[in-house]
């Protein structure tokens, strides 16, 4: 990949850096490994998948117009391809170049139309310079794979039009790493004209009241939540505001900590509050302080609180003995969970999820 992307442009590729327990359920306490989880990719590509879906929806409409919650829509139909790219590599020089590039072709070969459109371009025709203009605006060389994998329809845009797109941020006084981060981390953003991200950017503006620095810094944090479902984010912020009762100011907080959560399904926030607000009885402030929570999965909080109150170690309050930090529900893998914050062993952990 190295070698094609320097015949593209000079691009400087960074190197790696690398007590007795309750009842006779629990009898031993023991330290045990701890192998991190990473899940976070798979949700990344899901939302990706929607976004990309929800932009060709929008192609004929006002971004204000309602459309359906894309939650409920199937994006890319698991259907048969048309073909299978592998009888293409050996004799297609650009399908070649894209394999040294990290482009996942089979991906490629599930979403309709898209094969075609990519066996009909010529590498050093239809590619070569807006490769090296994703490299010049701050794409990483490892993440270039990914992100034409993502969005091989970058192809079909006018570099013109890309530049000045980039220049729209520029003015707003976006700095070069964070547009380099949002193009990076949202491979759609430069798909839409610079009056629909405008419109994108005020909306988000006036409706929580944002300062200049502070749409700056949530675009940046997270820049796939501006291109987003409008009608979706309507839904969860009468949700955070209306129906979980957070004031205004405190809504502001939550989006600029954890933009996330109008991300995410509506009906499932309102579940996870609910749980969070009305059984553990946390109070806002609390939730404000651990945002975290409102993000993670139903289960896992379940779990880990109910495995806390039957050991007798349920105590959130920082000012008392024996405090349980409420981030400790959302971080780390079980294993960490229970021998660092429970200090109980997966054996009595096991045997109490069995009784759920």
């Amino acid at each position: 990949m190295r070698s094609i992307l320097r015949s593209i442009v000079k691009i400087r590729i960074p190197a790696r850096s690398g007590p007795s327990l309750p009842l006779q359920l629990c009898t031993k306490v023991a330290t045990v490994p701890t192998t991190p989880q990473h899940n976070a990719l798979q949700r990344y590509e899901d939302d990706l998948q929607n976004e990309f879906h929800q932009i060709l929806r929008e192609e004929r409409q006002s971004v204000l117009d309602p459309v359906a919650d894309p939650m409920s829509l199937e994006v890319f139909p698991n259907t048969r391809p048309a073909f299978n790219f592998a009888a293409y590599v050996n004799k297609s020089p650009t399908l070649q170049q894209l394999v040294s590039l990290g482009v996942e072709l089979h991906k490629l070969e599930k979403r309709k139309g898209i094969a075609q459109f990519v066996l009909g371009l010529d590498f050093d025709r239809d590619m070569r310079n807006h490769i090296r203009f994703l490299a010049d605006v701050g794409v990483p060389a490892e993440s270039l794979g990914e992100f034409l994998t993502k969005n091989p329809l970058i192809f079909k845009e006018d570099l013109g039009d890309l530049e000045t797109r980039v220049n729209y941020l520029q003015s707003k006084r976006f700095l070069p790493e964070e547009i380099a981060r949002i193009v990076t981390k949202n491979p759609f953003w430069l798909m839409l004209n610079t009056k629909r991200i405008d419109r994108r950017l005020g909306y988000f503006q006036k409706t929580f009241a944002l300062e200049g620095s502070e749409v700056r810094a949530l675009s940046t944090k997270q820049p796939r939540l501006i291109t987003y479902n409008l009608e979706h984010v309507r839904k969860n912020t009468f949700t955070v505001q209306e129906e979980m009762g957070f004031e205004k100011e405190e809504v502001k907080q939550l989006l600029l900590s954890k933009p996330r959560i109008w991300m995410i399904k509506t009906e499932a926030l309102q579940y996870r509050f609910e749980y969070l607000h009305r059984r553990m009885k946390l109070s806002h402030a609390e939730l404000l302080q651990t945002p975290d929570l409102l993000l993670t999965r139903d289960v896992r909080i379940k779990q880990r609180h109910g495995f806390l109150k039957f050991l007798g170690k349920v105590q959130y309050d920082p000012k008392k003995e024996l405090y349980i930090p409420l981030k400790s529900l959302a971080e780390g893998t079980d294993e960490e969970f229970v021998a660092e914050v429970a200090k109980s062993n997966m054996e009595c952990y096991n045997r109490f999820l069995k009784t759920l």
